[in-house]
């Protein structure tokens, strides 16, 4: 029988209300059905919903729904998930924590922060990297690009299910309004979920990298902010050397963009690890949140 469950609503990636990327985090989910769980998500329409779960094997269980499908990964439903949790007192500030999740056990660590709940670090997964086969000239008409405007220094590349595309111009990143047919056919037809579009400049001078990502395949026409694709794309532009360190260190850290286009700007801090050979270790991607909206849903 349904009952009434806890839940929150969560803008992560953001400092202030209406901003960076609204997840639903459930924060009661016995007994629960995976169908209800898909239902529920619907019924949020958010990019996606988080599910919190116990674990055998880590700290806690994630279970991520868009609208529409469920998906393996995801950074900005994690960072509001750990908020939530926080919030209550259910993960202790400072701290380290596990996450099962579909892309293994992932590692969360827990700072103070003065102007959120915690600010919260979590390890994404660094897929293999490889050129992307698209040709250049559906790609630019189902994005609304010129041709002229993508890099052929670094051409499209595919990292898991994600296609990373470049572009020069800033201005004419934020100008876009793809055709999502398109980009759809366009994923389908090489086994992607999402195009990641990114840009080596901001809006904001400290910021290094502006990002928008297009996801129609998985009901997510633009995401706001995805940490799942901005953890792997500071691999990637760290890997070829598109961003370097300043200080001899083997750590990059960096802050990105997204989500101005659609009004709800976000700000992701992005940390990669390499080695003596300058081999890409790890990407993990940092960010604060703050609870919008508190209730119960029956379900």
């Amino acid at each position: 029988m349904p009952r009434w469950r806890e839940i929150v609503q969560v803008d992560a990636f953001a400092r202030v209300p209406f901003t960076g990327n609204s997840a639903a985090v459930l924060l009661d989910t016995a007994g629960l059905d995976p169908v209800v769980m898909q239902r529920l998500a619907r019924e949020m329409n958010v990019s996606e919903t988080a599910f919190v779960l116990p674990s055998s094997q880590a700290d806690l269980q994630l279970r991520w729904f868009t609208p529409t499908v469920e998906v393996p990964l995801c950074g900005h439903a994690t960072v509001a998930a750990c908020h939530a949790l926080a919030e209550r007192g259910h993960l202790v500030i400072p701290g380290q924590y596990t996450i099962e999740t579909a892309s293994g056990i992932l590692a969360v660590e827990l700072q103070a922060s003065e102007t959120s709940a915690c600010k919260v670090w979590l390890d994404i997964p660094v897929p293999e990297f490889e050129p992307l086969d698209l040709q250049i000239v559906a790609l630019a008409a189902a994005l609304g690009l010129d041709e002229a405007d993508i890099r052929s220094d670094v051409p499209p590349t595919r990292g898991g299910e994600y296609g990373y595309i470049g572009c020069h111009n800033l201005a004419n990143l934020l100008a876009i309004k793809p055709n999502m047919n398109d980009v759809r056919f366009l994923c389908q037809s090489h086994q992607l979920t999402a195009l990641t579009l990114y840009c080596l400049e901001g809006l904001d001078a400290e910021s290094a990298v502006h990002v928008r990502f297009f996801g129609p395949v998985i009901g997510i026409d633009e995401d706001p902010v995805t940490g799942s694709a901005q953890g792997p794309l500071g691999a990637l532009l760290v890997g070829v050397g598109l961003i370097a360190q300043a200080d001899g260190s083997n750590v990059v850290q960096y802050r990105a963009e997204q989500g101005d286009a659609m009004g709800r700007p976000g700000r992701v801090e992005v940390a990669v690890e390499f080695d003596q050979d300058a081999q890409v270790m790890s990407s993990r991607i940092g960010g604060e949140a703050l609870t919008i909206l508190r209730g119960h849903v029956l379900a």
